[in-house]
């Protein structure tokens, strides 16, 4: 190579590794690992049960109970549990992978034979939680869960499928079980409130002789809550137990009890 040609040649091209700002490229959104289910903006009909057992989940996700509380909007995982010893047909709802608590039963047979339909054992979904104020040391709300997931007829759970064109899915209301005709309960109308294993005791109530009714009314005897004494602030400001506070304070006979006083009240009987 001449003098001449090795100072005038021109410079090769270098690849440019990093933007001139210095800033790193954005990265590409990830797709999600499981189906989005579709639902209307701004709209959680569906309710989540079960989540007084894991606030201390909730806090660590939501932060500590303030005066003014909480609400925010989280992406939601549902996934069917078939192993549940209690239901199998049970979906758990997890927000950042942890649970924070279960479909009502009867939503959940409805969604998971969806599910199951289009062979999904999960998906994801909007959430928003609610709640976590304190107003002093005694007295706080704790946090509450609802997704974005329509309780009633056909869910686009983001597969691409259509909604049925014969028939739309029907309506499943949960049955009430039917009184015995005798037991340690019979005579006493029983409201009941509390967790997602609310059926199944509520025929066990059923079975000792009382009958169940949808809510807390003029003839409740007893509201039975799924807790134990003494209650938390959510259960206390349900419209069932104050509804029952207000009936006692006008003279009703209707008692709040704990599952465990319902069983020992069966117990009890039996063994006389």
């Amino acid at each position: 190579m001449g003098i001449f040609s090795f100072l005038f040649r021109k410079p090769k091209s270098k690849t440019v590794t990093q933007p001139q700002s210095g800033k790193r490229p954005p990265v590409a959104a990830q797709p999600r690992q499981q189906p989005g289910i579709q639902w209307r903006e701004g709209s959680f009909p569906m309710e989540v049960v079960g989540e007084s057992n894991y606030q201390d989940v909730l806090v660590a996700i939501c932060g500590a109970h303030t005066r003014h509380g909480h609400e925010g909007e989280y992406e939601a995982s549902i996934e069917r549990e078939p192993s549940n010893l209690h239901d199998p047909n049970a979906v758990m709802v997890k927000l950042h992978g942890r649970k924070v608590g279960y479909l009502p039963r009867d939503q959940a047979e409805r969604v998971g034979e969806q599910m199951r339909d289009v062979g999904l054992t999960a998906a994801v979904c909007r959430a928003r939680v609610r709640g976590g104020w304190r107003t002093n040391q005694y007295d706080e709300g704790h946090f509450g869960v609802r997704l974005a997931i329509p309780n009633h007829g056909w869910i686009d759970l983001g597969v691409g499928a259509e909604p049925p064109t014969q028939a739309s899915i029907p309506r499943k209301t949960a049955e009430r079980p039917k009184a015995a005709p005798s037991g340690p309960l019979r005579g006493h109308r029983i409201a009941l409130m509390g967790t997602s294993d609310d059926d199944r005791i509520a025929h066990e109530l059923a079975a000792a002789g009382a009958k169940i009714m949808a809510a807390v009314g003029a003839s409740t005897t007893l509201l039975v809550i799924v807790a134990e004494q003494p209650f938390d602030v959510g259960i206390r400001k349900s419209a069932n137990f104050r509804r029952a506070e207000e009936m006692i304070a006008e003279g009703s006979r209707i008692r709040i009890i704990s599952i465990s006083e319902a069983r020992r009240m069966i117990g009890k009987s039996a063994s006389q």
